[in-house]
């Protein structure tokens, strides 16, 4: 039996932040898979067919084990990448990130110093140079992602001058959910985020610089431009996402659990997420208005399904944050 072709793996919630968006504070520190769990993980995931693991966090790198679970990824054909704040990327980690030819995403929440702690804490700007030196020291590709939300959203455009300036490959947007510790105050309104996709279309024909859109799949009706990127969430038949005790979630950010990878193989959890008619659901949705007679409506097929239940209440309604669904455009 096949499996996932791609997997989203929250390895741990251990952090040394309190980062006041941070959408992992939600699960508990306790039974999170063990060394031996994860590397058996690991290879039950290469015979199943995973082609790639993008680890998450927490931070990652707070695990004793992460590069060991990294290197056996590396070594059984996989492509691996992380997301992280940067604060343990020392020049061995580097070394080692190098070696498995990982790709790194460096959360970067601002343009500014004081925006970037005003949201992660004081000194953790200065992870930021530290990492960066590391990185392309050992040739490790990475981007930069930004978390958007109310107290850094204007910056949105700096940010990605400044993505290029570090060395980064892409500049990463990704609006935050109210989850975790994210307090709804902090979620930006339909109206911010329009203005951030014309802003960063811009910045990104202006420096000829790519800029990859997160959980923006409304994207197409503002952003033309080749140098703008964004994906189709609930169009993906190919992915699936883990919490760091082993559960197999509808998505990373929403507390709904399909099966768990500790009591059934890779196979036999993605035929129950492939089954479940919550899935098939909103894989193949009813779509109302205004959605019905949306240029995108193929693609999009309602925007974020997370973000809807969230801020609504429904995961069934159309994505709250669209500019369309809005009336703004």
């Amino acid at each position: 039996m096949r499996g996932p072709r791609f997997i989203i793996w929250l390895l741990t919630s251990k952090c040394n932040m309190t980062c006041r968006h941070c959408y992992a504070a939600r699960f508990p520190r306790e039974k999170e898979l063990n060394e031996a769990e994860a590397l058996e993980l690991v290879n039950n995931m290469a015979r199943s067919g995973v082609r790639h693991i993008g680890f998450s966090g927490g931070e990652v790198f707070l695990r004793p084990d992460a590069l060991k679970i990294i290197k056996r990824a590396f070594e059984l054909g996989m492509s691996t990448s992380v997301v992280t704040n940067g604060s343990s990327l020392n020049a061995e980690v580097a070394k080692e990130l190098a070696s498995c030819k990982t790709f790194i995403f460096l959360s970067v929440d601002g343009a500014r110093q004081e925006t970037h702690e005003q949201i992660r804490g004081s000194g953790s700007w200065s992870f930021i140079g530290t990492a960066v030196e590391n990185l392309r020291r050992f040739s490790v590709r990475f981007a930069t992602v930004m978390a958007l939300n109310k107290l850094n959203w204007t910056e949105a455009s700096d940010y990605i001058s400044l993505a290029k300036e570090l060395g980064a490959l892409a500049g990463c947007l990704i609006p935050v959910m109210p989850t975790g510790r994210a307090k709804k105050e902090l979620i930006l309104q339909p109206e911010e985020m329009l203005s951030v996709l014309r802003e960063a279309e811009k910045k990104a024909n202006e420096l000829r610089f790519p800029v990859s859109l997160w959980c923006t799949p409304f994207a197409g009706l503002v952003v033309k431009s080749d140098k703008v990127f964004y994906d189709f969430c609930r169009n993906s038949t190919s992915e699936m996402d883990l919490d760091p005790q082993g559960n197999v979630l509808l998505c990373d950010v929403i507390d709904i659990k399909l099966s768990n990878v500790r009591e059934k193989s890779v196979p036999e959890a993605w035929q129950e997420q492939e089954r479940n008619p919550l899935v098939k659901s909103l894989t193949n949705p009813e779509l109302p208005e205004p959605c019905l007679d949306c240029p995108l409506k193929e693609e999009c097929r309602g925007g974020c399904f997370a973000r809807a239940q969230l801020i609504s209440g429904d995961i069934h309604a159309p994505d709250p944050l669209c500019p369309r669904v809005a009336g703004l455009l």
